[in-house]
């Protein structure tokens, strides 16, 4: 199953940044491909709470919290049918973050995501393109949200300062 993820040192707290990803209705904040999250089961946290993500095309795709280790560790993987995923070359298994303290109030992230490719083009896409593709478009973008809600982009506007031609 071919992995592949993206790191990043954000400076906030293991706390804080656990408490953003977990926060799974505000989840549009880092993931831009969910505009909304509702959650299906009653659990709003811990391994198989479930819940669906619909996205600005109208689609929604439901998944499930596989894996959780508080402050540390979180997966979620799609929750699906069998004969569904047999219609693409290469589906996804599951997406995680894991969480290492570098300091009281920096923590280096690190996105992951895997894949399983179908027949012999889904196996070639999902080693040699998926990974980069991934990393790309949705890991890299994922972080870069994720690391604003604690790092704002520095520049006149959000500092409060005037440029020199004002």
């Amino acid at each position: 199953m071919p992995t592949t993820s993206e790191s990043r040192l954000i400076a906030a707290s293991v706390a804080e940044v656990w408490a953003a990803i977990t926060d799974l209705e505000a989840a549009s904040r880092w993931n831009q491909a969910w505009q909304r999250v509702e959650y299906l089961s009653w659990q709003r946290e811990g391994v198989d709470t479930t819940f669906r993500s619909h996205t600005e095309d109208d689609r929604s795709f439901d998944f499930r919290i596989s894996e959780w280790a508080p402050e540390e560790y979180v997966a979620f993987e799609p929750l699906r049918e069998e004969p569904e995923e047999r219609r693409y070359l290469i589906t996804l298994e599951s997406q995680s973050f894991l969480l290492e303290a570098v300091s009281h109030d920096h923590t280096n992230v690190t996105l992951i995501a895997s894949a399983t490719g179908h027949g012999l083009r889904g196996w070639l896409a999902a080693r040699f393109v998926w990974p980069g593709h991934q990393r790309e478009l949705i890991l890299r973008p994922a972080l870069d949200a994720l690391q604003a809600l604690f790092e704002p982009p520095d520049g006149p506007e959000q500092s409060g300062e005037t440029s020199p031609r004002d």
